[in-house]
């Protein structure tokens, strides 16, 4: 039984920043093989404005095309009530909302202060919950902000708990811009359980400075059991300068795996979706294990007998 809950966000997160148009087609062909490989839940696309995010214009195309058995492991970002309507339009049943820890990202993000995006989430769950679908809601920037530097932990801690007290279903914290360390992850991590339910905590960091791999396996060890990442480590955020791809979802999964995590996908399954990806986006991915491949001492035994 998998104690550890991944969300792939390669097909949303990994793709919105790549300026050619990918197409719906390579988009379903990635999710469709995420789920194969066993990743319990695939970000799938977003209902942002195609103004401000091109690359997911084809919102509408890509669930059509997954069609009504995905659903149930699918997760759609949306940045507003109107990208919530749409969502439900599709009948998508998990959506992903963001808030910045600090004003100035929050509306270099979604155009509103941060207290304006909070008094839109009581309406916002109230309509979900109606139509049966979970919300998320990922608290972007949490270690720190590319406008207003270091973000103090306890206010990541109170907008958390404010969170839980509207009724929010799973609650992120995310490393937007990879500034985060294991020591850090640590803290943050054990200060949001004082105001979260342990399980609906999840983590959200990037590889921007090369410690996402040890920040997923310290907040693992500090009792965080829900992550995202992104196959191939494809990925960044085009609202935060200098924010490079999140975490490489199967080296990170190696590593948790390498501490005790069980987490029910198939790494040999994932390497080859991330090696799909490359040959389709026509480029190398930062990743490690989809090139290096799964090691075993098993395997070595068999190659010298």
């Amino acid at each position: 039984m998998a104690d550890v809950t991944w969300t792939d966000v390669a097909p949303r997160d990994g793709l919105q920043n790549i300026a050619a148009t990918v197409p719906t087609e390579v988009k379903v062909r990635l999710i469709e093989g995420l789920l194969g490989a066993g990743v319990p839940r695939v970000e799938a696309t977003s209902f942002v404005s195609p103004r401000w995010v091109p690359q997911l214009a084809d919102a509408s195309a890509v669930l059509r095309a997954l069609g009504t058995e995905a659903l149930p492991r699918i997760r759609v970002l949306i940045p507003n009530r109107r990208g919530l309507e749409l969502a439900l339009e599709h009948d998508v049943r998990n959506v992903l909302y963001t808030i910045g820890a600090t004003d100035s990202f929050n509306r270099r993000n979604v155009n509103r202060s941060v207290a304006e995006s909070i008094e839109e989430l009581d309406g916002l769950v109230a309509d979900a919950r109606s139509s049966r679908c979970d919300v998320d809601v990922a608290v972007s920037v949490a270690f720190g902000c590319p406008f207003e530097g270091l973000v103090g932990p306890q206010r990541v801690v109170d907008l958390c708990e404010e969170l839980v007290r509207r009724g929010v279903d799973e609650v992120g914290i995310a490393d937007t811009i990879g500034v985060a360390h294991p020591a850090a992850v640590r803290d943050l991590s054990t200060r949001c359980f004082g105001v979260v339910p342990q399980g609906r905590l999840s983590l959200h960091v990037h590889d921007t400075r090369g410690l996402g791999v040890a920040n997923v396996v310290s907040a693992y060890e500090a009792g965080v059991t829900r992550f995202d990442g992104s196959a191939g480590g494809l990925g960044g955020c085009p609202f935060a300068p200098r924010s490079t791809g999140n975490v490489c979802s199967e080296d990170a999964l190696q590593a948790v795996a390498s501490v005790g995590g069980r987490h029910g996908c198939d790494l040999d399954e994932y390497c080859l979706v991330s090696n799909a990806l490359a040959a389709d986006l026509g480029t190398d991915l930062p990743g490690k294990l989809h090139r290096a491949g799964v090691w075993t001492a098993a395997q070595v035994e068999e190659q010298v007998s």
